[in-house]
């Protein structure tokens, strides 16, 4: 009795291993590592080795953009509107009495240029005025001519000269100084020898 059992179990347990081998036979388990590939070196026959996982690339964290706004454009500062201003010349010599006292007007530009003009005996004369610095050269000739003495002006007081001709040839040559809040004084000498010294300015 004893040897039919044993025959019977050693028949199974040759079954049971044949249908475990057969089983068996078409899977592999194969340990995987933590980056996906085979944790040992070599496979079985016939199996191929999976595809080691990419690693990819870190992706830097994109800079923060800055918006520019853009610039608002200046506004160019508007030019100073001319000033005009009336200037009364007064007789000085004899020659200058014969026509009397005279009006010229004077029309600052703010940009230390200007012109004159004014009527001497129906003629129109018309002409430039430009500021100048302390030391022009020949700036109180006219003065000197006009008063009789010496044009005594401090550092830094403006000045200026002025020209003017008319349609018939005559011309006038005048000096001036600012004394503020549009005043002024100067002298004038005609073609003729007429002298006037002029004020200006309310």
């Amino acid at each position: 009795m004893f040897p039919k059992s044993n025959s019977l179990r050693v028949a199974r347990g040759l079954l049971l291993a044949a249908g475990t081998t057969a089983g068996l036979s078409a899977c592999y388990v194969i340990p995987i590592a933590p980056d996906g590939s085979p944790a040992w070196q070599y496979l079985p026959p016939g199996v191929a080795a999976p595809a080691p996982a990419v690693a990819l690339p870190a992706v830097a964290p994109a800079a923060p953009t800055m918006t520019v706004m853009p610039q608002m454009p200046q506004m160019p500062q508007m030019p100073q509107m001319p000033t005009s201003y009336q200037a009364r010349l007064y007789p000085m010599n004899a020659q200058a009495a014969q026509t009397g006292q005279l009006v010229a007007i004077i029309t600052d530009l703010n940009t230390g240029r200007g012109m004159l003009s004014m009527n001497l005996a129906g003629e129109y004369l018309s002409g430039e005025a430009t500021r100048v610095s302390d030391g022009h050269p020949g700036f109180g000739s006219v003065y000197e001519k006009v008063l009789k003495s010496p044009i005594q002006v401090k550092p830094g007081v403006p000045r200026g000269v002025a020209n003017a001709t008319g349609s018939r040839g005559t011309w006038v040559n005048c000096e001036y100084v600012l004394e503020g809040g549009g005043r002024g004084t100067g002298a004038c000498l005609m073609s003729n020898g007429a002298a006037y010294q002029i004020h200006f300015g309310s």
